[in-house]
This record gives C-alpha cells, structure tokens and sequence, in this order.
C-alpha cells in the first residue's frame, strides 16, 4: 500500500487482521540481513517524512548507566566555585547519550530494522555521579518483517510489533477503539555489593556494567506490566507508549511504563458515555477509560473540540515505618513492593484529579495524557498528570485566558484563550495555519524553612504533603503562564504540544518547565524556507522550531535525523548561598536560580540549532527537553528533536522511495 494512495485508508484491513497482513508492494531494501541504519532513518516524529508506509517491529531501547571519574568529580566541584558551564561533564554526558542511541540502532537492527521513529530520550540519576540513560522508539521496516516480530511474549502474552511509541501503528488502520491508559510500575534498589563495586568503578569513570543491567531489568518489568495490563482489557494493541522514571530514595528508583490499550473493535463512543446530573454530555460521575488516551483523538467521537488543558498534582510520602523497611530491602536489591504501592497510589490520586478538572469542564474525554514527576525530597515525590480536555461541542466564542485559569497568576493573563492551549499535536477546532516557534516558561520556587519542618514531620506518617504540593502547584502554574507569556508576545493565538519537565534542583526546591508551539489561525508574512535566516551565532531563527511533527506552513518533507544540544552547567558558590537565604526565608521563586536556569535551556537549544545547521537542516521538529540532576548543583539540560529541510533527496532515497 503507498502513503500516497487515496484508497490506503479503505482497503487496509481492521487493526486485528492487519497485524498479520504482508506488505503489497514491499521490496525489501535489506540485503543479507541489513545494512547499519543510517542516521536520516531515525527520527522524533511519528513518521519518516516523505518515505512510503512502514511496518513496525515493536519498541526498542538503548541503556547505559555511566560514572564520571574521580578527577573530573574534583575539577567540577572546582568549577561549582564561579559557576558557568563544565565542559568536561558535557563531554561526557553528550558521550553517555550516544552509547544509549547506538545501543537502541544495534537493537533495532537485529530485528531488521532499515529506521527508527518516535524516539525519546528517558534519564534519571541512579546516585551522586552516576547517571542512567535510556534512548528508546519504534523499530520499522520496508521490507519482509521477521516471524519473531509477531511472536507472542510468553510473559506479557501481546506480540512485540503491537506495541509502538508513535500514534498510531505504521501501516495499520486506525480504526480501533481506545480501550484506556495502561501502566506498569516497579520500584527497585541496588543492593549492597552492587553499591561498593559501583563506587570502586566511581573512581575510573565510566560505564557500571552491574547498574546497567540493574536498569534494564526494571524497564523489562515495567513494560511487561504495561503489557499484561492492556491484555486483561482485552487489547491488540499499545500506540502512543512513554517511559517515566525518578529516583525516589537514595538507591531507589521507579520505572513507569505507560501507553493507550487499543482494539480492533469499532464503533462510536457517544453513546455508551454517561450523562453528568444535568442530563447533559459531560463526563458525569463515573468515566469509562476509554475516553481518556495518550494518542491526540478518541476513536469512535467525530467531532472534538479542545477545551484546554487539564491536570492533577499530587506529593505523597511513606510513613516511617515504610521507609525503614525499604532501607532495609535495598540491602539486598530487587522490588520494594512499599514503595511500589505507594507510587502506585500517587499516579492515581494524580490522574483522577485530572479527570476531576476535565469533568468541571464539561469534557467528553481527555487526549494527550502525559506524566511527569519529581524527587521533592527523599522519599516524597511529586506526580503530576496532564492532557487535553476535548468536547462535543465547540467551546465559548469568549473563552477564559488559559493562564488566568491554570496559573492563577496576579499579573494580567496573556490573550490566548483557555481552549486554545493543548498536549496534543493538533489544537482541534482552531483552524491553525503557520508555526511561530517553541514558547518556553520557566520558574524554580522553594519552601520555607518552617514549612519544610512541617512537611518532615508529615512525613513520619505518610500521605499527602500539603505544603510542598501549593509548592508545586505555584511553578507549574507560574511556569505555564510565562509560556502563554512568551507564546503572546509572539503573536500566537493558540499552543499545541505543551509539555512539562521538572527536576529537583536541591532538597525542597524544584524548577518547572512549560513549553509548547506557538501556531496562528492567521497568514503572516512569508518566509523563504529555501533560505531561512540564521541568527548571529549560525543557528536557526525562531520560528524554525517546533514541538509537533511539522512546522506548519513551510512544508518540510525530508528527514535529516535526531539532533541533539547538551550543556551541563553549576550554581556558583554566592548564587548558591543568597539562593538558599531567599528559598528558607521566604519562599516562592528562587530568581536568580530561574536565570540561571533558562540560560541552561538557552544555551541547549542553539547548540542543538547548530547541529541541525551543520546537516542542512532548514527546521527542527518534535523538540523535547529533559533535563537531570548530575550532582548537587549541577545539572545536564538535553534539547533533541529531528532535523528536518525541503531541500531534494538525499542519494540513494531512502527506504525506496
């Protein structure tokens, strides 16, 4: 079937029996087993641009678990003196991210992959020093799929090509009915020995073999659970599939595996969704899973209009004993099933309170649902769900301002509509016609010392932590805010694709990250895509970037593959010491943290900029950010997307073309 056939759509088999159906027309671009994937077949976007349809493998993954050594530990914590980047650390974590990206090329190739989508990038810090990184994707092929693709594991009981972390399965009909968001979750410890080996092997730098293996045990369970979960619903399927990892405790990490449960069985939805008291669509009391999806639409409702976005925060602690027990586990490693259960009562109490905010919204379901969360302080962590509340019906003509709603900030909001802010690709409804470029908002806030004591002794009990969630709560707001701030004063009428990343920058303070594509609904000035403008530093112009898979109005239709920028920067010792003043005093925003923090972010997006620059890139798209904590006052901040340009094929096509 070619992506160019106008009748693709109707002659292409139910999801259940495409997923045994051979290619029409699949002349295998494999020879002796396959060629090493070339760069340009990999890619952050749900698809290939421009290449025909492709047939998936399932999910693969590259890890690595890396120590720097004990002379560059000793020259950074020089450098946290004046502050500023520290370009050995850099080197090395730049160094870490391209063994995990090599490590998922070599796995996809023994599948007999020809190309990789919807990559991501997953990190986490396994302790002081070491850090864990995961790059995992879609593995696809054009050519004859390998009978081990379709065979069923025997744990998880759902074939691997089922399972995607794009949209949608390349090359099968989306005709299926969402059947929910699926998860899986362990908690697990190092042990002992593990530990001394570890920090022997701290003092070479380098790869920690045992930590390594340790990682790839934990996101095996994970995403069987995941797996499992969706087969007791009755699924075929898994689309739109993300990882979530944080380090709870000192040597504790949870692993989230997490995706939309999809079937072959369709139908419309409307029907079966309950009515609220008023006897009207909204989502009433009770709300069946299959309205809530982490893909952009809910199969089944014909017509979706955005309301806005909707989330749910919750920080949560065990109780003493809890933890004392959990210490005690870690002296011999594996699950610890406390900790287990009580993230697992987190993401709950979080995603139902997003559910709660969509349901006063009048929502008839909720797409684009992502997690993100944060070490607060050891053993309390911060989840936070979000997505898109999405209707029936088109939203009021005269729609609140989505940061007067979400931030609840005192200053006057930013003129862009509640409705038209989303997590999804598309802003439905709006009519969208050109990118503006990635809006960005950032704030780092802290507790003060008295509410920091309240919060210890909350956590000799466990449960919900108040006092840090109004913490939480105030960033993520303020940090929305300045990104419709931001959004504004470039014109924009709407932000698709809004993300949120956060990470812990000491104990009891955290920055969040709110960032998205700004789009309009009205032409603007025409931009000569042939030759787009560059700033002074050689890095592409704003309105080049975005976080969908398209920059809308300059049509870009060939890959180039992943780009990455990677800075890792310090708090210098004074910024450190009037920081900590302000944050135990006072509390709110820690501001001179916050700029120093958006440098960060700055400075990793123009290195990435010029690395797509150096492939001939005229845009980058499905940007993302992660950022992790490498050692107390520094952090890695990571900008990756796919390079992309409207220039001719590249020679030889690729895939066939």
């Amino acid at each position: 079937v070619s992506a160019s056939d106008p009748q693709a759509a109707t002659i292409r088999p139910p999801l259940r029996s495409a997923m045994e159906a051979p290619f029409i027309d699949a002349a295998a671009a494999v020879a002796n087993g396959g060629p090493a994937i070339d760069a340009r077949r990999v890619c952050s976007t749900n698809q290939l641009a421009g290449v025909r349809v492709l047939r998936p493998l399932g999910v693969v993954r590259g890890i690595t678990v890396r120590s720097r050594n004990a002379l560059v530990s000793f020259g950074a914590g020089l450098k946290t003196l004046v502050g500023g980047e520290i370009t050995s650390m850099t080197t090395l974590c730049e160094s870490a991210r391209e063994e995990a990206y090599n490590r998922m090329l070599e796995n996809a190739a023994q599948l007999g992959a020809t190309g990789v989508v919807a990559v991501r990038y997953d990190t986490n810090s396994v302790m002081d020093g070491m850090t864990e990184v995961v790059a995992y994707g879609l593995a696809v092929t054009d050519g004859t799929v390998p009978s081990s693709a379709h065979a069923t594991d025997a744990e998880g009981g759902m074939a691997r090509d089922r399972v995607c972390t794009s949209n949608e399965l390349p090359n099968y009909a989306f005709d299926h009915r969402s059947l929910g968001v699926v998860q899986g979750l362990t908690v697990r410890s190092r042990n002992f020995v593990a530990d001394i080996g570890a920090g022997l092997k701290g003092l070479v730098g380098g790869e920690i073999l045992t930590y390594t293996t340790m990682c790839e045990d934990a996101r095996n369970e994970a995403y069987k659970r995941m797996v499992a979960a969706a087969v007791e619903l009755g699924a075929d399927a898994v689309v739109a599939m993300r990882y979530d990892t944080n380090e709870i405790n000192q040597g504790v990490t949870e692993v989230l595996a997490y995706g939309t449960a999809v079937s072959s069985t369709s139908g419309s939805l409307g029907a079966e969704w309950p009515a609220d008291g008023n006897g009207g669509g909204g989502m009433g009391v009770a709300l069946p899973g299959e309205v809530v999806t982490t893909v952009g639409r809910l199969p089944g409702l014909e017509a979706q209009f955005s309301l806005g976005i909707v989330q749910g925060i919750t920080v949560r602690s065990n109780n003493f004993f809890s933890k004392f027990g959990a210490g005690l586990k870690s002296m011999v490693g594996g699950e610890i099933a406390t900790w287990s259960a009580l993230c697992q009562e987190a993401r709950k109490k979080a995603f139902d309170r997003m559910l709660t905010q969509a349901k006063e919204r009048g929502a008839r379901g909720v797409v684009g649902v992502r997690y993100d969360c944060n070490l607060i302080l050891p053993g309390q962590v911060e989840v936070i769900a979000y997505g898109t509340a999405v209707s029936t019906e088109p939203p009021p003509a005269s729609g609140t301002s989505a940061a007067a709603s979400s931030a609840g900030a005192s200053t006057a909001a930013p003129c862009v509509p509640e409705h038209c802010v989303t997590s999804d690709v598309e802003l439905q409804g709006h009519g969208a016609v050109r990118s503006l470029g990635t809006a960005r908002g950032l704030a780092v806030h802290a507790c003060t010392l008295v509410r920091n004591i309240g919060a210890g002794f909350k956590g000799l009990v466990g449960g919900e932590i108040r006092n840090y969630l109004a913490m939480c709560e105030a960033a993520r707001g303020q940090a929305f805010h300045r990104m419709l701030e931001h959004a504004a004063d470039m014109g924009a009428t709407g932000v698709v694709a809004v993300r949120y990343t956060s990470h812990s920058l000491e104990p009891g303070v955290i920055e969040v990250v709110a960032y998205g594509t700004a789009v309009a609904n009205t032409p603007g000035g025409s931009v000569d895509v042939a030759n787009p403008s560059l700033n002074e530093d050689g890095s592409l112009g704003q309105g080049f970037f975005s976080t969908t898979n398209e920059i809308l109005g300059h049509p870009m239709p060939r890959s180039l593959g992943i780009v990455r920028g990677v800075t890792m920067r310090s708090r210098n010792v004074l910024a450190n010491f009037g920081a900590r003043l302000g944050a135990m005093f006072m509390g709110g925003e820690v501001g001179t943290w916050t700029a120093l923090c958006e440098t960060a972010r700055e400075e990793a997006l123009q290195r990435l900029s010029r690395q797509a620059v150096n492939r001939g890139a005229q845009g980058v798209v499905a940007m993302r950010y992660e950022t992790n904590e490498i050692a107390p006052g520094v952090t890695e901040v990571l900008a990756y997307g796919t390079a992309v340009t409207a220039g001719p094929d590249a020679d030889p096509p690729l895939f066939g073309r």
